[in-house]
């Protein structure tokens, strides 16, 4: 039986891209977590935004998650067919791995942790001066804004591959070759559904 697909990782670190390829190529229905963030900024009273600390809004975010989650793998969504590919960065490891990690649902998601543990602040900041599009909100950022977002980055990066480690997540560094590496997780997804 197929699964539903969760790809968590750090900014820039391939998460749309590679969920765009599986929704296009696997037939699968994309959902960003950056846009159910950003419709549920017009409830400010839920305190879930892109602004601000990013922990806490993903611990604000995960109750919703959970249960989001639940209900695409459930019923006749789940059952009729529709697969779903999640990706984003406002993940609580805590509340969300033990959910998805459980006897009940640990056999209805795939999750792909995406790193760039190989890669200088440098070498990120000029990856995105170079591959970004109109399409991605770093786009817009000025040379010092961008080289401070890169810091941030890369210390949410650390943290990732810390929790993907700590919880078992199967990852995939996106730090060179990028194309390569995101084929070979599609790859591996076409032998899940053998």
């Amino acid at each position: 039986m197929y699964k539903n697909i969760l790809i968590i990782g750090a900014s820039r670190s391939g998460k749309t891209t590679l969920a765009k390829k599986i929704a296009k190529e696997k037939g699968y229905s994309l959902i960003s977590i950056d846009d159910i963030v950003s419709g549920l900024e017009a409830y400010p009273e839920l305190q879930i935004h892109h602004n601000g600390d990013a922990f806490d809004t993903a611990k604000r975010l995960a109750p919703f998650l959970i249960k989001y989650l639940t209900e695409l793998s459930i019923g006749t969504i789940f059952y009729g067919g529709i697969k779903s590919v999640i990706e984003g960065t406002h993940i609580d490891f805590e509340q969300l791995m033990p959910f998805l990690q459980s006897d009940k649902y640990k056999e209805k998601y795939e999750i792909i942790g995406l790193t760039y543990n190989d890669i200088t602040e440098q070498q990120l900041y000029d990856y995105i001066k170079k591959y970004d599009t109109e399409d991605d909100w770093t786009y817009w950022c000025d040379d010092q804004e961008l080289k401070e977002n890169v810091k941030y980055f890369i210390d949410r990066n650390k943290f990732f591959s810390q929790m993907f480690k700590k919880y078992g997540i199967k990852t995939f560094d996106t730090s060179f070759d990028r194309e390569n590496v995101l084929n070979s997780i599609i790859e591996d997804l076409e032998n899940l559904e053998k």
